[in-house]
């Protein structure tokens, strides 16, 4: 069986409510430091980072499984540079649904040239504060967005 999720709508008062439940320089702030926790590879600092359902969800050791796997694809980040942010909703399954603001990294690894794989940093509102609902390398295989040239 395949269900579906009805995506957000992001509307002028939805927009209103993300912006003024994630602090854009208390989020800059929070996602360069997960940027250059990633290039340090400091685990521990990025686990304690992230909000409290991905840390009950990945134990130490499926964390770092996970980031073996993003380097073992990517190679390990070697310099990340801040490109643009974006507010929008992060939902999924059992009704999670957060505002949320994505920053976006050009990164430059031992296996690509900066600009070709990028980093993304999702900030959410998380027990009275803000923490990482998920960060990631991607790539364009279609050819990068202007926005992150």
């Amino acid at each position: 069986m395949v269900g579906c999720v009805k995506p957000p709508i992001i509307t002028p008062a939805s927009q209103a409510e993300a912006e003024k439940a994630i602090d854009h320089t208390k989020a800059r702030q929070l996602s360069d430091s997960i940027a250059d926790n990633l290039l340090k590879d400091d685990r521990p600092s990025l686990r304690n980072q992230m909000e409290k359902a991905a840390r009950d969800y990945y134990n130490e050791a499926s964390f770092g499984s996970t980031v073996d796997q993003m380097f073992a694809m990517y190679g390990k980040p070697l310099e990340a540079e801040y490109k643009m942010d974006a507010i929008g909703r992060k939902t999924g399954s059992g009704g999670y649904d957060k505002p949320m603001r994505k920053f976006w990294y050009a990164v430059r690894t031992p296996k690509n040239e900066k600009g070709s794989v990028y980093l993304t940093v999702e900030v959410v509102p998380d027990e009275g504060g803000l923490a990482s609902s998920g960060f990631a390398l991607v790539t364009f295989p279609l050819g990068v967005p202007p926005s992150l040239k």
